[in-house]
């Protein structure tokens, strides 16, 4: 066994030009770093198979892994299999099983089958094929010089389902040393701020590789370490994970897959209970969040989005008053959000959101950026007054983890 490294590349016209954004590689690279192997470039070619030979030929002279994704489609387009024959100087292959496959694939959905479809049952035929569960372009294999080149397909489902289930399990025997890692995620705390109050605990332990993840008001803080016993990990990483979270548990609230939507199902259910949103500058972002999560219908009661303050006085019982008293944008206008809520819902908790998304909008008293989030139950409510930025996207996306964090706050300290 030795040390690897890799070099990703992903081919399509439409990512050079910015019309599609290249999550591929990034997806590649975080899986690869799980076991060890570090990726040293990132590639984004064009649908040109010079260039394509071109990036073969570095690649192979770099590293000892090579994924290659996009350009397994049936059209004109789609050129990788046959720039890969001319690079290997090798023949397609027809698998008439895959063929057959293709053909009752079409028939049960209702499509004629063209000819120019048959071209997803040959590959080349140096290539070891690797099962695509998602579609009909089979992910390859190919040795060449001692080296690893694997080639998927450009469709991010696909080519997911055939990293974590095909490559990594053939790589993972071949390293020399695997990796472990944990995520331990964070809301409201700058990243050079959680920098600084997390270096001496991190400090503590020898080899470690630190990386700090902001993303919208949030820093995931990314720990790796070389494995041991499956003991030892998991020994280490509840201990790494209960240091962190203490500096700051109002902020650090959970690790790997404990994401809010998460977490906030998991409280909701263990106290049998339910919850339900009011939501105007968000648009129902909240509600969204909450219910990507399998299975929400068991804790999730309903969703209002109360955008224009006739709504807001119609659906959730609003005083016309307090609106002109106060504005749409204010703590009593929430509070009424909030009561509103829970008498038409019924649920246990409830979340409301009113804000001044931007780019325009807002007042010297209340700028752009200015949000009021509230949580309640039926005996008491919390709201606060948030000061987010200019960028109305990023704005609504900080609106709605924030609730989620407060509601996970609110219902944690009742306990």
């Amino acid at each position: 066994m030795k040390s690897m490294k890799a070099i990703t590349i992903s081919i399509g016209d439409e990512l050079l030009s910015g019309r599609t954004l290249d999550s591929n590689n990034a997806y590649i690279s975080k899986q690869l770093d799980l076991i060890g192997i570090p990726v040293i470039k990132k590639m984004i070619i064009g649908d040109i198979a010079q260039d394509i030979k071109d990036s073969l030929d570095w690649a192979f002279a770099q590293a000892d892994v090579i994924t290659l994704t996009g350009g397994l489609g049936p059209t004109h387009d789609d050129i990788t299999k046959s720039v890969l024959c001319d690079y290997f100087k090798v023949g397609l292959i027809l698998y008439p099983d895959l063929l057959d496959a293709l053909k009752d694939r079409f028939a049960r959905r209702g499509f004629k089958f063209s000819e120019s479809n048959t071209s997803q049952a040959e590959y080349p035929e140096n290539a070891i094929l690797l099962d695509n569960p998602f579609g009909t372009a089979q992910g390859m294999h190919i040795l060449h010089e001692g080296k690893h080149l694997f080639v998927m397909a450009g469709v991010p489902r696909e080519m997911q389902g055939v990293t974590q289930d095909q490559m990594i399990p053939i790589l993972g025997k071949l390293t020399q040393q695997s990796i472990a890692k944990i995520d331990i995620h964070s809301i409201g705390v700058p990243e050079s701020t959680l920098y600084e109050l997390t270096k001496p605990v991190l400090d503590e332990y020898e080899d470690l590789k630190i990386a700090y993840l902001p993303r919208q008001g949030m820093v995931t803080i990314r720990v790796s370490f070389p494995t041991h016993s499956p003991e030892h990990n998991q020994k280490l990483m509840d201990e790494l994970y209960g240091k962190i979270r203490n500096l700051k548990p109002k902020n650090i609230y959970g690790r790997n897959e404990e994401t809010l939507p998460v977490l906030i199902g998991e409280l909701l259910l263990g106290k049998q209970a339910t919850v339900a949103t009011a939501e105007s500058c968000t648009g129902g972002l909240v509600a969204s969040l909450i219910t990507d999560i399998s299975g929400s219908s068991d804790y999730f009661q309903t969703g209002f989005v109360t955008y224009a303050n006739k709504t807001k006085m119609s659906l959730l019982g609003v005083q016309e008053q307090t609106l002109v008293d106060h504005g749409a944008v204010s703590e009593e206008t929430v509070s009424e959000m909030l009561s509103g809520t829970l008498t038409e819902s019924g649920a246990d908790y409830t979340i409301a959101i009113s804000g001044v998304a931007g780019p325009t909008g807002g007042t010297e008293e209340k700028p752009v950026g200015t949000v009021y989030i509230g949580v309640a139950d039926n005996h008491h409510q919390n709201i606060r007054r948030f000061q987010f930025g200019k960028n109305r996207i990023l704005n609504k996306e900080m609106s709605a983890f924030s609730a989620l964090n407060l509601l996970r706050l609110f219902i944690e300290d009742a306990d």
